[in-house]
């Protein structure tokens, strides 16, 4: 039965998408005289909804000292890690369910590209995924910029597919999907793809080879790997590194609640990334932490990188230009309420903590700057790979 959906999968999207693929070509040597086009795309990790996040007064605070920069880029992409009912009451681990206020303040402070695959996802059973459904359409409805969701369905039987943005002149195509659920649905709702799953895999694949030469910009989402595992699982690794050789320009990655590294590759004479995994962007996983822990996993849990990726896209798709990685970290604010930050400002006493917090930050940052060496560059050039390169490790302390 899989094996049918997905085989209807790639015939209605050829069957829509061939038209499609012919005007492109007929507008190819049109396009080939406009001017290149240059993107900013702004990615983080999961927007998690622990019961400590709910208990604020104004959920914008999380995102306040972030807004600006979130809305700079043309697409802000983040996880939504909890389903959204509001016939049920907000709820923490380990069944998810978030509220509305709390996602309109992640939508107002500038997220337009979310992913819905994950995990928790069907949390709240399959009522949980079609309010969610219907609150994300909502506000796709309401949004003045390009916005767009994916991971799971409202109706098993429409095959998952790609979805379709225009921005900037640019055609960009958008899927997400999970490697596993907490509660079985049978991949009715959620898109699975487990990567130690061949024949999973290979079906993923001929569905990004299908689908990505319809797109100037092909970018999937993917929620896997271990969790507090700092450095991404050689299976994943080449499964990153095989969907940007089958036509993926950007692979983010997010599950394990802590950062991995990300690379960019050559891949037929563009420059492509894949990022492994963009840890938590906020959650209450340190609501407990003290300034002494400065070591160890339970730390690495509070902090991530907001990760700038430019692109100039031609005639003949986009290119990575260039990679900046910003520090973030969760902190309580003065009004003991999980915000999140630049590590720098906490780090400097630009934000205002405890002598304490701020030697904190400023050893976290140290850690996290050391890590990010390991694998960022401001330019492709300087650590390219080919698709076959041996992998490369790294794990903030």
């Amino acid at each position: 039965m899989r094996r049918r959906r997905s085989a209807l999968a790639l015939v209605v999207l050829l069957s829509f998408g061939l038209p499609f693929a012919m005007a492109q070509a007929q507008g190819r040597e049109r396009e080939e005289a406009q001017a290149e086009r240059r993107l900013r795309l702004t990615f983080v990790g999961d927007i998690m909804g622990h019961d400590v996040n709910y208990r604020m007064e104004d959920f914008r605070d999380i995102y306040r000292s972030l807004r600006d920069a979130l809305l700079a880029a043309d697409l802000s992409f983040a996880n939504l890690e909890f389903p959204l009912d509001p016939f049920r009451p907000a709820a923490g681990y380990p069944y998810f369910n978030g509220t509305s206020d709390y996602l309109a303040a992640a939508l107002d402070s500038g997220f337009n590209l979310l992913s819905t695959a994950n995990n928790h996802a069907f949390d709240g059973g399959e009522e949980g995924i079609l309010q969610t459904i219907r609150a994300l359409e909502k506000a796709r409805r309401g949004s003045t910029r390009p916005f767009a969701w994916s991971g799971t369905r409202g109706n098993p039987y429409r095959p998952f597919g790609p979805e379709t943005l225009l921005v900037n002149g640019v055609r960009v195509g958008f899927v997400a999907a999970a490697q596993f659920l907490n509660e079985r649905d049978q991949d009715r709702y959620v898109h699975v793809v487990d990567y130690s799953n061949a024949a999973q895999v290979e079906e993923f694949l001929q569905f990004v080879r299908a689908a990505s030469p319809l797109y100037d910009l092909f970018i999937v989402s993917y929620h896997g790997d271990h969790e507090y595992v700092q450095t991404p699982s050689p299976a994943k690794r080449a499964f990153f590194r095989d969907l940007l050789g089958s036509g993926a320009h950007v692979v983010v990655g997010h599950h394990p609640h802590v950062v991995q590294g990300y690379d960019i590759v050559e891949v037929n004479g563009t420059s492509r990334i894949a990022m492994y995994s963009m840890g938590n962007f906020i959650s209450g996983m340190t609501w407990s932490l003290g300034p002494s822990q400065l070591q160890g996993m339970a730390a690495a849990t509070g902090e991530s990188y907001m990760l700038d990726v430019n692109l100039a896209c031609g005639a003949r798709g986009c290119t990575v230009t260039g990679a900046d990685p910003i520090p973030i970290a969760n902190y309580m604010n003065e009004r003991a309420q999980m915000v999140v930050a630049r590590l720098s400002d906490l780090a400097d006493g630009a934000v205002k903590v405890t002598p304490a917090w701020r030697s904190y930050y400023a050893g976290r940052l140290a850690l996290m700057k050391s890590f990010l060496a390991r694998y960022g560059s401001r330019s492709p050039a300087r650590h390219s790979a080919a698709l076959s390169a041996p992998a490369r490790s790294g794990s903030v302390p």
